[in-house]
């Protein structure tokens, strides 16, 4: 059984179960006191666990080069590949004559884009 909660409901769990705890340890349960004393230490370890704060990975935008089928290169800007290949027939879609090459898109390198420059001298 999965059991969907929601932050408020997670803390008030996790409350619930530190007064109970408090209370088993404190002699006003004593039957099953090491049964449910570690129930309590495991469901609140799970608690606490999913109550920490997710910290989403913040992407940044790469340089990303691509062919074009008919010859040349260029370069657009996005987070990920994905984007990258997006970004570039988005904007070459209207272009005539042009068409990327989307298995040739890759993050750009300084060593990469001095090459690609040197065909412009």
């Amino acid at each position: 059984m999965k059991l969907e909660l929601n932050q408020s409901e997670l803390m008030l769990i996790k409350e619930a179960l530190t007064d109970l705890q408090s209370q088993i340890l404190y002699g006003h349960h004593l039957v099953g006191l090491g049964t449910k004393t570690d129930t309590i230490i495991d469901i609140l370890n799970k608690v606490s666990e999913s109550t920490k704060p997710k910290v989403k990975k913040k992407l940044s935008n790469k340089e990303y080069m691509f062919s074009f089928e008919e010859g040349g290169w260029n370069t657009v800007w996005a987070k990920t590949k994905k984007g990258a290949i997006k970004a570039a027939l988005k904007e070459y879609k209207s272009c005539d004559g042009l068409t990327v090459r989307v298995d040739s898109v890759h993050k750009a390198t300084e060593s990469g884009l001095k090459t690609a420059m040197n065909l412009f001298y």
